[in-house]
């Protein structure tokens, strides 16, 4: 029993940094002008965006969200976010 006890709370550790959601104020944060929309999506998790012409938005839990415009070039130009506490 004592062996097993490290292994289940490390384990449990692992799952729940792997639940964690990334769409949160810190991400947001990150994301800069300029960056390409596949740096964005890495930040964000490997998430593909919701779309309409330039605006990409992505979609977390609690009614979160990050929002991106970008350029012709596929650029960030802009970013806003919704639903973060302060």
């Amino acid at each position: 029993m004592n062996r097993i006890f490290p292994l289940v709370a490390a384990f449990s550790l692992l799952l729940l940094s792997g639940c964690s959601d990334p769409i949160n104020l810190a991400n947001f944060q990150r994301i800069e002008t300029g960056m390409t929309l596949d740096e964005v999506e890495k930040i964000l998790g490997g998430r593909k965006p919701h779309s309409y012409e330039s605006i990409k938005t992505w979609q977390g839990s609690n009614s979160r969200s990050i929002t991106v415009e970008v350029d012709d070039r596929g650029l960030v130009v802009n970013k806003t976010h919704d639903g973060f506490k302060r």
